[in-house]
């Protein structure tokens, strides 16, 4: 609370459906070899989530994607090696493999991008299971926090008003005046859910 006035007076809940993951490492000899991976990359995202881990001579790369046939990343790794002599994959996203990433960026001279974290466990997570945005009066987005699936299949909240509660209870940010506030649910044919939130008297 600000001066008896709540500082967020919207939330949007965004879910995301978990899917298969693989992590993409292709160390490039020079700018045309790492404009030709970001070509790749761009092109796939039409079909499938693509996140860019690094950028430089090490080019990195999370995809996730939902169809139950996972041969497109066997398509992407069979491209990669026929064309570049160093490439590490892996089919999942953890901590390790981002370690990994952070290391070899260290060894290559290569930047290390933005990552998502879950904002409760602070586990890195590319593709946040839950982004939840608060916006104030003028629709400006003041706070954007991500939750991984770990986090969220925890929480035991029957309605999408308590979960959201549950969510920015356990946030490492402090949510009190939304905790003590009402949520009105706002009509939305489509995701993402919101609520306005009305300050509590």
């Amino acid at each position: 609370m600000s001066g008896g006035k709540a500082s967020f007076s919207e939330i949007s809940v965004d879910p995301q459906p978990a899917g298969f993951r693989a992590v993409f490492l292709v160390e490039t000899r020079d700018s045309a070899e790492a404009r030709d991976v970001s070509e790749l990359f761009g092109e796939l995202e039409s079909r499938i989530q693509v996140k860019q881990l690094c950028t430089g001579k090490l080019a990195g790369y999370a995809v996730q994607m939902h169809e139950s046939d996972s041969s497109l990343l066997d398509e992407i790794e069979a491209t990669l090696k026929g064309q570049y002599s160093f490439i590490v994959t892996q089919r999942s996203f953890d901590e390790v493999i981002y370690r990994i990433v952070k290391e070899l960026c260290t060894d290559t001279g290569s930047r290390l991008l933005s990552v998502p974290h879950c904002n409760i466990c602070g586990r890195t997570d590319p593709f946040p299971n839950i982004v939840v945005s608060l916006s104030d009066e003028q629709g400006n987005s003041r706070a954007c926090r991500n939750y991984c699936a770990s986090c969220t299949a925890g929480s035991t909240a029957t309605s999408n008003k308590e979960f959201v509660r549950s969510l920015l209870a356990s946030d490492k940010r402090n949510f009190r005046e939304i905790e003590r506030a009402e949520l009105v649910r706002r009509p939305s044919r489509k995701q993402p859910i919101r609520f306005r939130i009305k300050a509590s008297v």
